[in-house]
């Protein structure tokens, strides 16, 4: 049986999924083909399992094609650390700003948090 901060890290992931997807319309941002369904992979550039705050930032997430994610991005992480960096630079530049801030998130914060992406989610819906 699920926790309910489970329940509520599970949600935070599937919105911030889509709201990628959203945003970088369904396009691999590696290789430029199409992604949806089981091809599209929503990423992070700094990992989740790194215990960082940037799990739900948006910022931190980049849409990839199944191939790209698991065959390029990490196969060769320092060329596409690189990638990144030269494609994204302002994101890059934000994400080594905050990358090292370790944080708690309470239910209570997760639940602010989904509610913000949930309003989030609407805007980016209205720019389809």
């Amino acid at each position: 049986m699920k926790t309910e901060r489970r329940k509520l890290t599970d949600k935070l992931d599937r919105i911030c999924a889509e709201i990628v997807k959203i945003r970088d319309k369904h396009i691999c941002q590696h290789c430029g083909r199409y992604a949806q369904a089981s091809n599209a992979h929503c990423s992070h550039v700094i990992p989740k399992s790194r215990g960082n705050n940037l799990r739900w930032e948006i910022s931190n997430l980049k849409l990839l094609c199944m191939h790209c994610h698991l065959h390029w991005w990490h196969k060769d992480p320092l060329e596409a650390g690189k990638w990144f960096e030269k494609k994204f630079p302002k994101r890059w530049e934000y994400l080594e700003m905050y990358r090292h801030e370790q944080s708690k998130f309470t239910i209570s914060d997760l639940k602010d948090l989904h509610n913000d992406l949930k309003i989030a989610l609407e805007h980016w819906k209205g720019t389809e």
